[in-house]
């Protein structure tokens, strides 16, 4: 079984003090599609950001493909695809659909950075998977935020990465626009060589596609299949008193006030 990322002992302090991640040590096994799931402001993003190299671990270790992120970052974004927070996009640049899925295959390439025949067909195939083939030419800004979602998916499709880090990719989302996603997920995780790490604050529309789930609050408190962490006892510790439980169709959902939003 080969190991994709293993996390060891992970402290992560920013400058002004603050810690965002203490302690968390897990490991993903090929092939996986796990979720990372937490409140806002539990470190979830900061994790990603530090299995890319973009920042750097205080103590303990990181492992990615074998890789130590801090020390090759450049090495791991060729193996990988990050997919951040829709809202962290400059919404004011006149960009086209075409452009934002083009960028997952050209960031790869060498200088100057030109779109050859395979980019082309890689990205119309990407936008065609997740339903949004005539959306090639319009402008991206203009589309509704689970188009946009989409589109962003199939820039991180279209690079071929081996691993897929994806920030949020629900956010935003409308019902149907997160079932395409996640439907697409699974089907690349069964039916192809990749691995998928998603973060999101809600388990509920992932858990019945998900290997498994990474509960995080600064410091892990749960990793295993999604239905064995839908427990008042684990769910409280990360989201605090306020978390209720309800079945429905034999699935257990989570009802949740967010405590740092």
């Amino acid at each position: 079984m080969e190991t994709i990322v293993d996390v060891r002992n992970l402290y992560v302090k920013y400058s002004t003090g603050t810690v965002a991640l203490e302690d968390v040590s897990f490991t993903l096994e090929h092939p996986t599609f796990t979720a990372v799931i937490g409140p806002n402001g539990s470190g979830k993003t900061t994790l990603l950001r530090t299995l890319l190299g973009l920042v750097k671990p205080t103590k303990g270790s990181v492992r990615v493909m074998g890789i130590d992120p801090s020390k090759q970052s450049s090495q791991i974004r060729r193996l990988a695809a990050y997919i951040p927070q829709r809202k962290s996009i400059d919404y004011n640049i006149p960009i086209k659909v075409k452009d934002v899925v083009l960028m997952g295959r050209l960031a790869k390439k060498a200088v100057p950075r030109i779109a050859g025949r395979r980019d082309i067909d890689a990205a119309e195939k990407s936008l065609r998977l997740l339903g949004l083939e005539d959306c090639w030419d319009r402008p991206f800004p203009e589309l509704s935020g689970g188009q946009q979602q989409r589109v962003l998916v199939a820039r991180a499709l279209a690079s071929e990465a081996r691993l897929m880090l994806l920030d949020e990719p629900l956010s935003g989302a409308d019902v149907e626009s997160q079932y395409v996603i996640l439907d697409l997920l699974k089907d690349l995780r069964e039916n192809s060589n990749v691995d998928i790490l998603i973060v999101t604050h809600d388990l509920n529309p992932c858990h019945p596609y998900i290997d498994n789930a990474i509960l995080l609050n600064r410091r892990l408190y749960g990793y295993g299949e999604p239905c064995n962490l839908m427990r008042l006892d684990i769910l409280s510790k990360v989201y605090g008193p306020n978390v209720r439980l309800i079945t429905h169709e034999g699935h257990v959902y989570a009802v949740i006030g967010d405590i740092h939003a």
